[in-house]
């Protein structure tokens, strides 16, 4: 009975010390909505934290941290926010055109996001 006691206990406090993390691990990365990109019309990011694990993710290096944000939820499009986020690398299918008329910057995929 002992035992068992003290195994929901040890259970319980595993738990409740994973969710304190469980932030961190969903969305790794802080960034900050720059406004559509006035080239594929798509709204960028700034990189604030973890580009380097961003450039690993995308296979792309960038000198300015700036991405365009394919896929960043509706309620996110809003200039100058400041957002959490997971992403990946965009497959093929996914990228589109630009007109070439504006600068020149990398895509990613946003998995998830939310308001910092």
């Amino acid at each position: 009975m002992i035992k068992m006691i003290s195994v929901l206990v040890l259970s319980g406090i595993l738990i409740c010390s994973c969710d304190k993390e469980g932030d961190s691990d969903e969305y790794p990365f802080e960034a900050e909505v720059l406004g559509r990109n006035m080239d594929c019309r798509i709204y960028a990011v700034r990189i604030l934290s973890g580009l380097s694990q961003i450039q690993a993710i995308t296979g792309s290096a960038t000198s300015d941290s700036i991405y365009i944000a394919q896929n960043l939820p509706a309620e996110l499009e809003t200039d100058g926010l400041k957002i959490i986020l997971n992403v990946r690398r965009p497959f093929d299918n996914e990228l589109s055109a630009c007109t070439t008329l504006g600068p020149s910057y990398r895509w990613l995929t946003v998995v998830y996001a939310k308001k910092k």
